[in-house]
């Protein structure tokens, strides 16, 4: 009796951190709420002057462009071309963002044009498109006024785009350049980045959580190695955000790989909010790959660091363009502590249950497999709620989930996300009981509880792909937009 209580004490105290873990992170969201921009549903180019397939009577002075939403020009910001080709001109933001104004050297005369423009959403967010004009030869004295283009529509990468024929969806000094092999695979790339960074986020703090909430009594023997999964998770994180970065900057050299390399480049790829996030998940890396150490409570400023990259990786989503949005942020926060919790709990499960096969204690998986079934049904209730909370917050209409390519992967990583569900349905109902009894020695038919915990072994290493698979999934999400 002594022992199991003296066992139980360091359990509550654990018990203690992670619930302050928690709570930290939940605590964020009205800490984020004043970086918020204003709120509306999303950033689109509302109308252009000239309008697309317009003919301007007269010679055009400057080109101009009504965003929604403030922005920050990206690269050129614009670039037009004429009969004779590049067209010199300056780009400037005008009332507070909201305008883009493209002033060439010399008034435009007759002829054709097109406008390729790039820019940047509030979130960072990169949107582009390119619309056409023309200038008559006859040159009367007035000018149409703006009225609204085409509305954006989603292009493949899943930016808004302006709506109108022969555009091109990627960023570029010209239309060959915009569709180029080289931006496409940086936007690839960028998408991996952001998912290494987000499953570094996700691992460190369920990670934190498992070690916390799992790991009672002689399974605290185990702390460390979970704790070196954190640091490690905190690498990964940090090598996530650099090829983020440095694949933005691809994008925003317009696939120059050496101007990429350039401070302005790397500048003009934080953008809005963009340099908030990254410089919140940054330091989050720093402060869990250095602050993981070997017990729970001495791993304080790893806790530190998963709750900034955590509030980095909230400044990166939609929740900062849907209103309310203090209730959006709160269920965004929510929804990334859950999920934590869950990834970050399985991988470290099936990192020890892999270890301790190895030393010969599979027996061990029971208390385990019991502890954390009620911590992941709990997370992954918490992971519903919350993802329909952003989910409704995020679409204008729900026909959206079907029209648009975000809608579609948003099904797709719900219908993986109840897969991996299933499975812990399953370890939590049969395959957990099984170890249970059999480490109670109640077990009669040996040869079925023996395999348990293979079983309970095998369909970790499953979820964990599963979750990778989503992670994945949900880094695109994040970096696209519903299209309208």
């Amino acid at each position: 009796m002594r022992r199991t209580l003296a066992g139980a004490r360091p359990g509550t105290a654990l018990t203690r951190t992670a619930a302050g873990l928690l709570a930290a992170l939940l605590l964020t969201a009205p800490l984020l709420t004043p970086w918020a921009p204003p709120a509306a549903a999303h950033t689109r180019l509302e109308s252009t002057a000239p309008a697309d397939g317009s003919t301007a009577r007269a010679p055009v002075t400057e080109v101009t462009l009504r965003f929604t939403l403030p922005v920050s020009p990206l690269g050129d910001g614009m670039v037009i071309e004429g009969p004779d080709g590049a067209v010199p001109a300056d780009v400037a933001a005008a009332q507070d963002g909201v305008v883009l104004v493209a002033t060439p050297a010399a008034a435009l005369p007759a002829g054709r044009y097109t406008v390729t423009w790039t820019a940047a959403a509030q979130d960072g967010h990169p949107l582009e498109g390119t619309f056409g004009f023309a200038v008559a030869a006859a040159a009367p004295t007035a000018t149409p006024s703006a009225t609204p283009s085409a509305t954006p529509s989603p292009s493949p990468s899943g930016h808004d785009t302006s709506g109108m024929s022969g555009m091109d969806h990627d960023m570029g000094h010209d239309a060959a350049d915009m569709d180029s092999p080289a931006t496409d695979a940086a936007g690839a790339v960028a998408r991996i980045g952001g998912a290494g960074a987000l499953w570094g986020v996700l691992v460190a703090g369920g990670g934190l959580a498992f070690a916390a909430l799992v790991l009672r009594g002689r399974d605290e023997a185990d702390v460390p190695t979970v704790l070196r999964l954190v640091r490690w998770s905190g690498a990964v994180l940090l090598a996530g955000l650099m090829v983020r970065v440095l694949a933005g900057s691809v994008l925003v050299a317009h696939g120059d790989l050496a101007a990429a390399v350039s401070p302005a480049a790397i500048a003009d790829s934080l953008t809005g909010t963009t340099r908030w996030d990254v410089g919140l998940q940054a330091a989050g890396g720093v402060a869990i790959t250095a602050g993981a150490w070997r017990s729970l409570p001495g791993s304080w400023a790893a806790a530190l660091g998963t709750g900034l990259a955590g509030a980095g990786q909230v400044l990166a989503g939609h929740s900062n363009t849907v209103e309310p949005r203090w209730l959006v942020i709160t269920a965004d926060v929510a929804h990334l502590a859950a999920a934590a919790v869950w990834v970050g709990g399985v991988v470290s499960l099936a990192l020890l249950l892999r270890a301790r096969r190895r030393h010969g204690r599979d027996l061990d998986a029971a208390l385990l497999g019991a502890r954390f079934s009620v911590v992941a049904a709990v997370a992954a209730a918490v992971v519903g709620v919350a993802g329909v909370a952003l989910t409704v917050g995020i679409l204008d209409h729900p026909a959206q989930l079907r029209e648009s390519e975000w809608g579609l992967f948003l099904l797709a990583k719900v219908a993986l996300v109840v897969l991996v569900a299933a499975v812990g349905a399953h370890n939590h109902f049969q395959v957990v009981p099984r170890l249970t009894a059999r480490r109670r020695g109640v077990v009669r038919h040996a040869g079925r509880s023996a395999t348990a915990g293979g079983v309970l072994r095998r369909s970790t290493g499953r979820e964990t792909a599963l979750m990778v698979v989503i992670v994945l999934l949900t880094a695109w999400l994040v970096t696209a937009s519903v299209g309208h």
